[in-house]
């Protein structure tokens, strides 16, 4: 049986072990990062059903009706929000447990069903700790039902936080939370398609994203100026980039295959590397995390700054 530890996460976020927090510790020994390799006729059945799943799928992002399923998918985390009155009904339902997941190019079957959430968990405590502790306000886009900004409060008490999305009750679910735990929170309709230039990001700010620019169909560029105008002082996305992947390795090649098929957005790495060229941003991080649910790697690392 494998394990992550701190050395571990470490080497998955491309930080010294030495850097982590006594609390990141704390949280990483917590949890249960144990987990077996799929291998044998296991993973060649597992392979098999990779290929099947990409032939049938037949989503497609940015279409119209997505924004229906998103609509109805917030409103039923918002249901069982106001039903269950707790943050457990926070979780996205796109997190799904009992899976096999891949980590280090390999597929692998975890020990805790959660396991996809708790390296989440791991990941977005070290990420905001590392960029995010010296900001006075934290902005989400494309915040969903608004975890990340419920685990920002406990990590950063004082803070003043903002959540947005382009579906209404995924606002009013930001706000059912920020009324239930007592939250300096506010949610507010924003399409990153369509940025609304009167959303003003004050100074003292940072800004995230978490697998919200993939929906966009690749059409980075509106919010990305957007966020270039505002100059917030800190941003980092935590998303799918179909550039990191090596298409001579199988299990990145079915990634890719997944990821295009579906349309989720690339091209955010290119962007960043042109901007930087070009001397406008500082681009801090741009780092494959090596993890991701079974069909894709929708976590990587993307930190950056505007150059002023």
């Amino acid at each position: 049986m494998n394990n992550l530890g701190v050395e571990e996460f470490a080497f998955h976020f491309g930080a010294d072990p030495q850097s982590f927090s006594e609390k990141c510790k704390a949280l990483i020994s917590s949890l249960d990062f144990s987990y077996e390799n799929i291998e044998g006729q296991q993973l060649e059945s597992l392979i098999l059903s990779i290929l099947k799943r990409i032939d049938e799928d037949k989503q497609i992002i940015g279409a119209k009706d997505r924004t229906e399923v998103w609509s109805k998918g917030w409103q039923e985390n918002l249901d069982q929000f106001l039903v269950n009155d707790n943050n457990e009904s926070l979780v996205p339902k796109f997190i799904r447990p009992n899976q096999p997941l891949r980590l280090n190019g390999k597929y692998v079957m975890p020990a805790d069903s959660q396991f996809e959430l708790n390296f989440v968990k791991v990941w977005r405590h070290r990420l905001l700790e590392e960029y995010f502790s010296e900001v006075d306000n934290i902005f989400e886009f494309g915040c969903g039902t608004g975890f990340n900004l419920v685990a920002a409060s406990e990590i950063f008490p004082n803070k003043k936080l903002f959540g947005s999305d382009f579906v209404q009750p995924a606002v009013d679910l930001v706000n059912a939370t920020a009324k239930k735990n007592n939250l300096e929170l506010n949610g507010e309709l924003f399409n990153m398609l369509e940025p609304r230039a009167d959303y003003k990001i004050p100074e003292g700010s940072g800004v995230i994203t978490f697998g919200s620019l993939e929906q966009l169909a690749s059409n980075l560029e509106p919010m990305i100026d957007y966020l270039l105008d505002a100059s917030p002082d800190i941003i980092a996305h935590t998303e799918p980039a179909i550039e990191f992947y090596d298409d001579t390795k199988l299990n990145d090649y079915l990634a890719i295959k997944f990821q295009g098929n579906r349309g989720y957005s690339e091209g955010l790495l290119p962007i960043f590397k042109r901007l930087e060229k070009q001397g406008k941003i500082e681009l801090i991080k741009a780092k494959r995390l090596f993890f991701g649910s079974l069909y894709m790697e929708g976590y990587n690392a993307f930190v950056w700054r505007k150059i002023k």
